[in-house]
C-alpha cells in the first residue's frame, strides 16, 4: 500500500521582528511629538495626547490577530494621523501611511481598500490644513507619503498573492496525489479481490465436485478410485491455498516480490484442461499449443481467463462438454480464444464477478486485447482476442 503523502499546514509568521518594528517606530515619533522642536511646550497637551492615542494604537495593532480589531485600529490610525498631521508638522503622517500599505497589501481586502483610506487621510490633512499657514509642498509631501503607501502595499500584495497561489497549487498537487494513491490503492484491492474469487470459485469449487464422486466411488466400494479423487482434491486444495496466500500477501505488501502462480506456469492451460478433466468434465480442445507463442503476461491473462470459464461452466452447466479453441488471426497479430460451453439456467449476462474479472485482467495488458461474452441461443462463449503477435507478424 502506498504512503500517505502529508504536508504542515501554513502558518502566518510569528518570528516577532514585524510587531517588534512597529513598536520601535511608535516608540520613535512619539518621542518627537512630546520632545518637540524646541521643547514640550511647542505643543498643546491635547496634540500630545491624541498623537499618542493614535501612536498606542499603532503599536498595539502589529501585535493583535483579529482581523475586525486591525481594521478598527488602521482606520484610527488613518483618520487621528491625518487630523494630527499638521499640528505634529508631518510627524503623524507615519502611522497613517503604515495603516494605509498595511490594509492594501492584505489579500482580504479589495485591492482599492487602500487607496480610498489613502483618500480619506489626504482630504483630513487638507482640511486640517486651511487653519495652518503651510507651503505647498507640506501638503505635496505628505500626499506623496499616502502614494508611496499605496505603491509599497500593493507590491506587497502582488507577493503575498503569488504566495498564497503557490500554497493553492501545492494543496492542489498534494489532493491530486492523494487521490492517485487512493485509486491505485482501490485498484489493487480489486485485484486482488480478483484473484481470490477465481481461486475459491476454482479450488472450493472442485473440492465439492470432487468429495461428489469421492461419496458417491464409496457408496459403491470403489475404494481404489474414492482414494485416487481424494488424492486429487488434496492437490487441488493445495493449489487453491497457496494461491490465496500469494493474494493475501499482495494485499498485506505489494511491494514484496509475488510469489510464483500457477498461472505463469509455461503449461498452464494445459494444466487447466487437465484439471477439468479431472474433475469429470468435457473438453475438446484445439489449437492449444499456440499458447507457447506467447509471452508471460499474455499466457498469465489467458490461464486467468480460461480458469474461470472452466469454473463457470462446471457451476453453471455441470457435465456439459466445453469447447476450447485457440487460433491466429489473419497477420499473425492477434491470438484468438473461444471457449464455448451449452448455456446454463437463464439470467443476466456477466451477473457476478467473473466477467468483470476476466475483463479486468484484459484490461491490465493496456493493448489491443479485448474480450467479449454472449450467448447464442443455448451456447454460451467467451472470446478473448490477445494482441501478442508472432515473431516477424510486424
Amino acid at each position: 500500500m502506498m504512503a500517505n503523502v502529508t504536508t504542515p499546514a501554513p502558518t502566518r509568521s510569528r518570528t516577532g521582528f514585524g510587531p517588534a518594528l512597529n513598536g520601535v517606530g511608535a516608540v520613535v515619533v512619539a518621542f518627537w511629538v512630546i520632545a518637540g522642536t524646541g521643547g514640550p511646550d511647542d505643543r498643546e497637551p491635547l496634540v500630545i495626547g491624541c498623537s499618542l492615542v493614535v501612536l498606542l494604537i499603532w503599536a498595539v495593532r502589529a501585535f493583535v490577530r483579529v482581523d475586525l480589531l486591525r481594521d478598527l485600529a488602521a482606520l484610527v490610525m488613518v483618520v487621528g494621523g491625518a487630523a494630527m498631521v499638521g499640528p505634529t508638522d508631518g510627524l503623524l503622517v507615519t502611522p497613517a501611511i503604515i495603516a494605509v500599505t498595511a490594509v492594501t497589501a492584505e489579500t482580504r481586502h479589495s485591492r482599492y481598500a487602500g487607496p480610498l483610506l489613502a483618500a480619506l487621510g489626504a482630504v483630513i490633512t487638507v482640511i486640517g490644513g486651511l487653519a495652518e499657514v503651510r507651503p505647498a509642498s507640506f501638503f505635496f509631501g505628505v500626499l506623496g507619503g499616502y502614494a508611496l503607501g499605496i505603491v509599497v502595499g500593493l507590491n506587497r500584495r502582488q507577493t503575498v498573492a503569488a504566495a498564497e497561489r503557490e500554497r493553492a497549487l501545492l494543496a492542489r498537487e498534494l489532493d491530486l496525489e492523494r487521490e492517485h494513491q487512493r485509486a491505485s490503492l482501490l485498484a489493487d484491492r480489486a485485484t486482488v479481490a480478483r484473484d481470490i474469487h477465481d481461486v475459491l470459485a476454482h479450488s472450493l469449487g472442485g473440492l465439492v465436485i470432487q468429495l461428489d464422486a469421492v461419496e458417491a466411488l464409496l457408496e459403491a466400494g470403489r475404494t481404489e478410485e474414492a482414494a485416487s479423487r481424494v488424492a486429487a482434491a488434496r492437490i487441488l486444495a493445495a493449489d487453491g491455498l497457496g494461491e490465496a496466500r500469494r493474494a493475501v500477501t499482495a494485499l498485506r505488501d505489494p511491494a514484496a516480490d509475488p510469489a510464483p502462480s500457477s498461472l505463469d506456469a509455461d503449461d498452464a492451460v494445459a494444466h487447466l484442461l487437465a484439471a477439468h478433466r479431472g474433475l469429470g468434465g468435457s473438453v475438446e480442445a484445439s489449437g492449444v499449443e499456440g499458447a507457447s507463442s506467447l509471452d508471460a503476461g499474455h499466457r498469465r491473462v489467458l490461464a486467468g481467463v480460461l480458469r474461470e470459464a472452466l469454473s463457470n461452466a462446471r457451476r453453471h452447466a455441470p457435465g456439459a462438454p466445453v469447447r476450447v479453441s485457440l487460433s491466429r488471426e489473419v497477420g499473425g497479430e492477434f491470438l484468438r480464444a473461444v471457449i464455448s460451453n451449452p448455456a446454463g439456467q437463464d439470467g443476466p449476462l456477466g451477473d457476478g464477478s467473473g466477467l468483470p474479472g476476466m475483463r479486468s485482467r484484459v484490461a491490465e495488458l493496456d493493448d489491443r486485447s479485448t474480450l467479449t461474452a454472449r450467448r447464442d441461443g443455448d451456447k454460451f462463449s467467451v472470446v478473448l482476442e490477445l494482441d501478442c503477435p508472432e515473431a516477424g507478424a510486424r
